[in-house]
């Protein structure tokens, strides 16, 4: 499949004429070179949107140095001085037992260890840009499902005349597998399976599958008292993180930016 493309700036865009806005934060402008240099570090789709980063987390970094500025506060390591000024700056509580025992309860599913498939398939390989292929191998797997479902014992004939796989060697089989293993499409679909010849294809960026569920031995739930530290943990950096973001917007809604419509989304305020 056909990703979109990633624009990443050469050193040959960052000299050439594509323009870029000035802008200002509370009557101070921000070098236009600064802003091209910082390009670099904010891949994204297209020029504009790599402007949009670029500019924001400037637009941050400047709206720090003038609280240190406000404050005189003296700067031997400007990095070290912004963190020290957010944490003087955002007010969050801890999250208690109770926060983590009900997040624990509302997402049991998150905690459970991942389940084992002892798999064999049958892969009709074809391209992923081969539209007219896949609906073809996708006409054939149905038709060589069907023929399994009334009797599975032509499983290793079909492996040997069909698969495309290196498996077809050892009778389609995939060994045991568990999450990560293999391709996340292919796991998706596969792991809330049951024992036994799967009624559809299996569709992943390698063809169709038709797969065989051998045995399944399913995921256990973890007790609370296992996960407890991570669910502390994970609870207080989202908080965190929440505060810091609720810190710099309030800097930005109280101040004059010019040249740049900031977009405050939770995963984009931060600078750097």
């Amino acid at each position: 499949m056909s990703t979109a493309a990633t624009y990443k700036p050469t050193k040959q865009d960052q000299k050439a004429p594509f323009e870029v806005p000035v802008i200002s934060v509370n009557g101070e402008l921000i070098d236009e070179k600064l802003l091209s240099e910082e390009l670099q570090y904010h891949p994204a789709q297209d020029a504009e949107s790599a402007i949009q980063k670029a500019g924001q987390a400037l637009v941050i970094r400047q709206l720090l140095k003038q609280q240190l500025k406000e404050s005189a506060t003296e700067i031997d390591d400007e990095e070290q001085a912004f963190q020290d000024l957010i944490e003087n700056n955002i007010n969050y509580q801890e999250v208690s037992d109770e926060d983590c025992q009900r997040y624990y309860e509302q997402n049991q599913a998150k905690f459970m260890t991942a389940p084992i498939m002892e798999v064999s398939h049958i892969l009709l390989a074809v391209a992923p840009d081969d539209i007219e292929g896949r609906i073809e191998k996708k006409t054939v797997a149905e038709k060589l499902i069907s023929k399994l479902l009334k009797d599975s014992s032509l499983f290793t004939d079909m492996v040997i005349e069909y698969s495309g796989c290196p498996s077809n060697k050892t009778g389609g089989s995939l060994g045991q597998i568990s999450k990560g293993q293999t391709v996340p499409e292919f796991e998706r679909q596969l792991f809330p399976l049951d024992e036994g010849i799967y009624d559809k294809p299996i569709e992943s960026r390698y063809g169709y599958h038709i797969v065989f569920i051998n045995k399944k031995i399913d995921g256990n739930q973890l007790e609370y008292s296992m996960v407890s530290e991570k669910i502390h943990d994970y609870l207080n950096v989202r908080r965190h993180r929440q505060a810091v973001s609720d810190y710099l917007y309030q800097l930005v809604e109280d101040s004059t930016i010019e040249g740049l419509e900031l977009k405050l989304e939770q995963d984009n305020i931060f600078f750097g």
